[in-house]
């Protein structure tokens, strides 16, 4: 996992600590789909099978309790996993949770971004976990072939104008000036990629409008 992820996770338990409540102390920070996919460590589609009820990692310590999900792999864009391995997924059931709303009955396939927590996978209640249907072309496109060209570059979420950037390696993202949800062009077609640069001069990163040609056949195809 991420230094990043990893100190974030690491302030969220702090916030829980205080204020008691896991569910109030959970606000998820703005995660770029690209972002996401280079913070993960695993990144699959594949379907929900199972699921283990939480249970206490140590017997007197109900606080770090764990769900298990079994998700039957079918597309495999980052990480060894390999499809038609069944894998299991686990999530702090008293911390950002995630909770799978949808039947565990393998119909429907998820895009699925986790990260490694010593051995065991994991994923919250803010990773990056959307119904395959669901996920626009050019975010196919993403996962399968320009976002991971892009993670020496860094996505910078803009909650004010000018936005600040410390380097050229930096894609300004001000989706969320319109849209609190972060849900626009930038996020849903955009990728933030690096671009030719001089010897001995800093990277270079611009964003990049992905094909939204990117049909469900290719998608599929061998290689993507």
């Amino acid at each position: 996992m991420s230094p990043v992820a990893s100190s974030w996770l690491l302030a969220g338990a702090i916030l829980v600590l205080v204020l008691g409540d896991p569910t109030d102390a959970c606000t998820c920070a703005p995660l770029h789909p690209q972002t996401a996919f280079c913070h993960a460590d695993v990144v699959i589609r594949g379907k929900f099978v199972g699921v283990t009820p939480p249970s206490p990692t140590r017997s007197t310590e109900e606080f770090e309790s764990w769900i298990r999900y079994e998700i039957n792999v079918t597309k495999t864009y980052k990480g060894p996993e390999s499809p038609g391995d069944v894998i299991f997924i686990d999530s702090w059931q008293k911390f950002c949770a995630y909770q799978h709303s949808a039947p565990l009955d393998g119909k429907e396939e998820y895009l699925i971004m986790a990260e490694r927590q010593g051995e065991p996978l994991t994923i919250s209640l803010c990773s990056f976990v959307r119904l395959w249907g669901r996920v626009p072309p050019s975010q196919r496109r993403g996962v399968s072939q320009a976002y991971g060209e892009g993670c020496a570059c860094e996505v910078v979420p803009c909650h004010s104008m000018p936005c600040k950037l410390s380097g050229n390696a930096q894609c300004p993202w001000t989706d969320g000036l319109q849209d609190w949800n972060w849900q626009g062009p930038q996020a849903e077609r955009q990728a933030c990629l690096p671009r030719p640069s001089q010897p001995l001069e800093d990277s270079f990163c611009a964003w990049e409008t992905l094909d939204d040609s990117f049909s469900e056949a290719t998608a599929n195809s061998p290689g993507l």
